[in-house]
């Protein structure tokens, strides 16, 4: 990566830091504020951003995919190999259809009770066009290393799932918009406090979902925009001398994100700028984590 790439993200990560003192701070105060106490369906900007928020992560798993199908193809003489590449990028399909499906699914059925059929119909076609422009892509594509760059992007966004899914599992923090449906401030937790004695107590299957506040998925998913956004000038030539916008592009995305979350009361301020650090640290650890092998292996 470039030394400009790298000044960009140190300043995201500045941002990020900055916004999360602030929260630490008046974590409740913000959130009520930002808070517009509509339900889904009538909060239009809320629903619009369940759906798209997640693309860089879940759709981009299947450009990925189509991206690493085709190259390791293209690229790979060892046959072993070359399967184990292929059978990795119809997993990340797999997965692109899975969660991106499912998430559509739950986003509609909480807002405007959209069929399960037309809402897997959408995501199957959209997840479907995403393969298709990413194997066509690639196949047009004059970059060397690109297979590379696509199999650290995936990896950055695998690991990142991996720590979000943990880390809400392990601090069960109370949603906003729950706090206040319960007319109890004592249910309120700052980011590094445990809210899983509150879930136990309560032990209600209807309310498993309004213990799963931090970190913000969305928002880390759509953080991922960040990296894959750039990435596209990889694929395509002309697109090289925007790279910074598009990196600008994709801190927006993020932040459109985060405060559509906000809006509907399921985050907290530093739910959702932890979950941008956390798709940043996952890009460093695999950044070093590759530095390290290459040096072994060298």
């Amino acid at each position: 990566m470039q030394k400009r790439s790298y000044f960009s993200i140190y300043i995201a990560i500045a941002i990020l830091v900055a916004l999360t003192v602030c929260g630490s701070i008046w974590d409740f105060e913000i959130a009520n504020a930002i808070y517009t106490g509509q339900t889904p369906s009538e909060n239009i900007f809320g629903i619009i951003f369940s759906y798209i928020g997640i693309i860089p992560t879940f759709v981009g798993w299947s450009f990925l995919g189509a991206s690493i199908f085709h190259l390791s193809k293209k690229q790979i003489e060892d046959t072993k190999k070359r399967r184990w590449l292929k059978g990795f990028g119809i997993l990340l399909f797999v997965l692109s259809f899975f969660y991106f499906c499912n998430t559509l699914y739950m986003a509609n059925s909480n807002a405007f009770k959209v069929n399960f059929f037309v809402a897997y119909s959408i995501g199957i076609a959209t997840i479907t066009a995403a393969w298709y422009l990413g194997y066509k892509l690639s196949q047009k594509s004059e970059n060397g290393e690109l297979l590379k760059k696509v199999l650290f992007l995936a990896m950055v966004s695998l690991v990142t799932l991996i720590i979000i899914s943990a880390t809400k599992e392990i601090m069960c923090r109370p949603r906003f918009r729950f706090v206040l449906s319960t007319n109890n401030a004592d249910y309120f937790r700052n980011w590094w406090q445990s809210g899983r004695s509150i879930k136990e107590n309560l032990a209600a299957d209807s309310v498993t979902d309004e213990f799963s506040s931090l970190p913000s998925g969305h928002s880390a998913y759509s953080m991922f925009a960040i990296f894959i956004f750039p990435a596209l000038a990889d694929y395509v030539s002309k697109l090289k001398k925007y790279k910074s916008l598009l990196f600008v592009f994709g801190f927006v995305w993020w932040g459109a994100t985060a405060l559509s979350r906000m809006t509907i009361g399921a985050h907290y301020l530093t739910d959702v700028t932890i979950a941008g650090l956390v798709t940043i640290l996952s890009y460093a650890i695999i950044s070093n984590a590759r530095k390290i092998y290459l040096k072994q292996k060298n």
